[in-house]
């Protein structure tokens, strides 16, 4: 979540009498997130998202508002923002959600790791029942192009090592890996808690059609991470073993984990630092640093070159 766009209290309250809803008590824009503008509202009805979407046409919006609404149906697994309206707001398409109840962890303690294992093993179990049907955006071609772009911006040295990893990555082919719908950005501040209790997973605008060892590894590489940005191995056990008393990974998945432990440090060092290219001056964004997945692609290259 993040504002790129500013809203004014008429503009929000114009909003919500066509849709009619009460009037704004409070609203407040979220910096959390890279991709859209968000308000938290509150009203007489109760709290709410509004979210703004800065690169979706309405047409490109719709499937991801039907995924939404199709996982709401399963909310007994992983509870996610149904979507209440959509319209156009300031020329943009505009979504308003029943807030859930819940908030982020920034230190998850083993069983927020367990719970979010088991809950990602039940989404890509259930993964036909929904429409997945984007192929991933951010895949190993859209990698291969934008280390191309953004090479000449970097140092030498991390210019060195982007080519380096990219020729790995390009070469390696890996086949009979289970494929289905996943997440692909399943980080902390996209799942909540009630305490120890998972209460809903945010932010299904990456979802796509890839393999599930991606998926598995993005997660790993978030939620397995001390606060010094050292991989927790331990960790990524447990994580593993909860997933598993769900969908039993393959042969094929166990020995393939590394190389895409380190495909997904790729795919966000590229895509954070594509993101601060292009970032708007005066955004109320809370700016994720590329260098983070940039020392932990380094650390899964030690023990696995």
């Amino acid at each position: 979540m993040a504002v790129y766009t500013s809203l004014s209290a008429t503009q929000i309250n114009d909003f919500l009498s066509v849709n009619k809803r009460s009037a704004v008590i409070h609203y407040q824009g979220i910096s959390a997130g890279i991709e859209n503008s968000n308000y938290r509202i509150n009203t007489l009805e109760g709290e709410f998202i509004l979210t703004l979407y800065e690169h979706f046409t309405l047409k490109e919006l719709q499937p991801y508002l039907k995924l939404l609404q199709k996982l709401g149906q399963l909310h007994h697994y992983y509870p996610a923002p149904t979507p209440l309206t959509v319209q156009q707001l300031v020329n943009k398409p505009a979504a308003l959600f029943k807030c859930l109840s819940g908030e982020s962890v920034t230190r998850p303690n083993n069983i927020h790791i367990k719970a979010v294992g088991v809950a990602l093993a039940q989404l890509h179990l259930s993964s036909s029942q929904l429409d997945f049907s984007q192929t991933n955006p951010k895949g190993i071609k859209w990698m291969g192009q934008a280390a191309l772009r953004l090479s000449p911006y970097l140092s030498s040295d991390d210019a060195l090592l982007l080519n380096s990893e990219m020729q790995y990555q390009q070469a390696v082919v890996v086949s009979g890996l289970e494929q289905g719908g996943i997440h692909a950005d399943l980080f902390r501040d996209n799942v909540l808690f009630t305490g120890n209790q998972l209460s809903g997973f945010l932010d299904f605008y990456a979802a796509c059609y890839d393999t599930f060892l991606i998926d598995i590894a993005i997660t790993l590489n978030d939620w397995c991470v001390d606060e010094q940005g050292v991989f927790d191995w331990d960790k990524s056990s447990i994580f593993i073993q909860a997933y598993q008393t769900i969908r039993l990974l393959s042969e094929a998945e166990q020995l393939a984990l590394p190389l895409f432990l380190r495909r997904a440090c790729l795919r966000f060092w590229l895509s954070r630092l594509e993101h601060q290219t292009r970032q708007k001056a005066g955004a109320l964004v809370l700016e994720k640093s590329p260098e983070i997945f940039k020392q932990l692609l380094l650390q899964h290259r030690a023990v696995n070159l």
